[in-house]
């Protein structure tokens, strides 16, 4: 179900501080995805007419996304184009990801003494914790950093989000359930992230390169081992909606409810702006 509305609740102008357009758009392509992060960001930094934005979305067909600064080389070209798997870049930080069973969700705010990026990363994950908890009925932990990010960079797993958590990332019993990445431009910080549905993420183990078969053995074993889906919480696949509805509620402090007529159209482009990052990226 596609939705979107202009929307100035209690719970949304704690976090945002003024009207939010809120959307849930479904199913899209790859890159009209990474398009629409990035353009809303550049629109709001451009006009002051351009609401913030709270996003979540699918994709359609599946894809990899690279982080900002990771190289071109990571994914195996042949192996995504042999499965239908596209390759996109992420206009944020992070490691890579596979887009597959998840529901992706994104905020684009303006920044202000309050709203750092450091209150915007907990205050986010704490709206998607009381989401994920109630859907699940289990406690959704907030994740300690991994304690030696150096060490863990030189391994050949260290290229895949879901391998490792930092600070305030969500986790249930030590395993990664949700990535998240940011960047900052012209005072407007956009962050995005994966809430992982089924086990499907897993299959990234044979998209990228590696030096040899027991590499990419010795990479699938520990995503495995560090992530975990709401399909394992809930002992049944949670659809789209069903999990868009619990996040919707919890930052909004509304119900999810049928768009009308007018709200259910596919959103265009957001307008393009330029202008120069004052902030970098982070996990």
């Amino acid at each position: 179900m596609a939705l979107q509305k202009l929307l100035a609740t209690p719970e949304l102008l704690a976090l945002f501080g003024e009207p939010v357009q809120c959307r849930s758009d479904g199913a899209c392509p790859p890159q009209d995805n990474m398009q629409q992060d990035w353009g809303h960001l550049l629109a709001c930094a451009s006009s002051r007419d351009v609401p913030p934005l709270l996003r979540f979305y699918a994709w359609q067909p599946w894809a990899i996304s690279l982080g900002l600064h990771q190289s071109d080389r990571l994914p195996d070209e042949e192996r995504c184009r042999e499965r239908g798997i596209e390759i996109v870049r992420r206009p944020t930080g992070g490691r890579v990801v596979l887009h597959a069973q998840e529901v992706t969700y994104a905020v684009a705010v303006r920044l202000s003494p309050q709203r750092t990026p450091q209150y915007i990363y907990r205050i986010v994950h704490e709206r998607i914790a009381t989401a994920l908890q109630r859907l699940t009925g289990k406690p959704i932990q907030f994740a300690p950093a991994s304690a030696n990010f150096r060490q863990l960079w030189s391994r050949p797993s260290a290229a895949a989000c879901f391998n490792s958590s930092a600070r305030w990332e969500l986790s249930y019993a030590g395993r990664k359930l949700v990535g998240s990445a940011q960047r900052v431009a012209n005072g407007v910080l956009l962050q995005h992230g994966s809430i992982l549905l089924g086990p499907a993420h897993l299959s990234i183990a044979e998209l990228l390169r590696f030096d040899s078969e027991a590499d990419r053995e010795a990479f699938r074993q520990a995503l495995a081992a560090h992530s975990i889906s709401l399909q394992q919480l809930c002992g049944y696949s949670p659809s789209y909606d069903e999990v868009v509805a619990a996040l919707w509620e919890s930052f909004c402090g509304v119900p999810y409810t049928d768009p009308s007529p007018d709200a259910t159209q596919r959103p265009t482009a957001a307008p393009s702006a330029t202008g120069s990052d004052s902030g970098s990226s982070s996990e």
